[in-house]
């Protein structure tokens, strides 16, 4: 009996994996179907009123940009927080946090140059 067991457990495991994994391969393509279905109905519709097209077109503009400003303002508030940490070294300390502050960001900014 226990051989049985020992046989039977795993293959019921294998199979009810695949048959999961299988029903999973198939649900996510059938979101992906009504995805398509979905923006194919979107697209229809903002061709048959251009003035909601534009509008779309705006708002995305609008967002994109202020998530832009948003990321010009982290960058100040990062760059005034490096001053006052700076403001608040001792003396003794300033040059040699200063090197290795730099040499960080000249390595950050040769990689994100190098993947544009």
């Amino acid at each position: 009996m226990a051989d049985l067991e020992e046989t039977l457990v795993p293959l019921v495991r294998t199979t009810l994996s695949e048959v999961l994994q299988a029903e999973s391969l198939v649900t996510e393509a059938m979101r992906d179907l009504v995805r398509d279905e979905i923006k194919a109905y979107m697209r229809a519709k903002l061709d048959e009123d251009p003035a909601l097209k534009q509008e779309i077109k705006d708002a995305l503009e609008m967002y994109l940009e202020s998530r832009a400003k948003e990321m010009i303002a982290s960058i100040r508030m990062a760059k005034a927080g490096t001053k006052i940490s700076f403001a608040m070294l001792p003396e003794n300390l300033k040059e040699e946090v200063k090197a290795e502050v730099l040499k960080m960001f000249e390595s950050e900014i040769a990689e994100f140059l190098e993947r544009m």
